[in-house]
């Protein structure tokens, strides 16, 4: 790990715009949020490495890193207790700058919609939830279906089991566990492990999956994973819609889905 600075970002010296940050709660806030990307930061931090690069008290970093925590802002590892970024961050930044999944994948979102007319998205994995971080709302006078930051189990919807769909069932299950027999959820979500896992089979064998009224009554979903260029999942990109239009049409829609989602998958690969 990277060596601390010998002068923390608040120890600059006085008058420094460093100063004008440490001034109010928020400018504290923010210095720790800087933490993650300054130069050599490794992708996770500790409170105490936190609190040592800012020279600051380890109690006093605990309480703001519990409230980004909170937000969605940082996520923390359940094992190693680390900090890492969030992806409500990641969703902040792509509202401000050309983040290269959602570039990639907003001109893919609206081919979807001209074809089916119905609302496209992408989402991330976000701990042991599906996370939404771009849409592209449907033509129709009558829609269903996520929007950008909405978390659902990943078990029962579509963008969740795409994104489960290269893992092992062992990591399956640790990601599913809490969540089977939920409450709040439609009357045809998997209520066991060996439900999630016969479907992934199946869906994994014609490489796109389908969600009739398991995240709730009504809603279907159809969603393919975006990988980079080693395989790896990187987002999930699904088409939703009210199960009384979409569900009947589901699978001629997840043959469409396929190769557009290769097609977003190969321009990420590209760089």
């Amino acid at each position: 790990m990277p060596r601390p600075t010998t002068t923390p970002p608040t120890a600059a010296a006085d008058g420094g715009p460093d100063d004008d940050l440490t001034a109010s709660a928020a400018g504290r806030v923010a210095t720790v949020l800087l933490v993650f990307g300054s130069e050599g930061a490794p992708a996770t931090l500790t409170v105490s490495e936190i609190a040592r690069r800012l020279g600051r008290e380890r109690s006093q970093v605990s309480r703001m890193l519990k409230v980004l925590a909170a937000s969605g802002l940082l996520e923390q590892d359940p094992e190693t207790r680390a900090y890492r970024l969030g992806w409500r961050m990641y969703h902040l930044a792509s509202r401000a700058g050309d983040q290269r999944l959602l570039a990639v994948a907003t001109p893919a979102m609206r081919d979807l919609v001209a074809r089916t007319r119905e609302t496209a998205l992408v989402s991330v994995l976000h701990g042991n939830r599906s996370f939404t971080v771009a849409r592209e709302r449907s033509t129709q006078s009558v829609q269903a279906g996520g929007w950008v930051g909405r978390t659902s189990p990943l078990h029962s919807c579509a963008s969740g089991r795409a994104l489960m769909l290269a893992m092992s069932d062992d990591d399956v299950a640790v990601l599913v566990r809490h969540d089977l027999g939920g409450a709040g959820l439609g009357p045809r979500a998997p209520r066991s492990m060996r439900g999630v896992l016969d479907r992934l089979a199946g869906e994994r064998r014609r490489g796109f999956t389908v969600a009739v009224d398991e995240l709730e009554d009504g809603l279907t979903s159809v969603g393919t994973p975006i990988v980079d260029g080693t395989g790896a999942t990187l987002a999930a990109l699904n088409v939703s819609g009210p199960t009384s239009r979409l569900a009947r049409h589901a699978d001629h829609i997840g043959r469409q889905l396929v190769p557009i989602a290769r097609h977003v998958s190969a321009r990420m690969a590209a760089g």
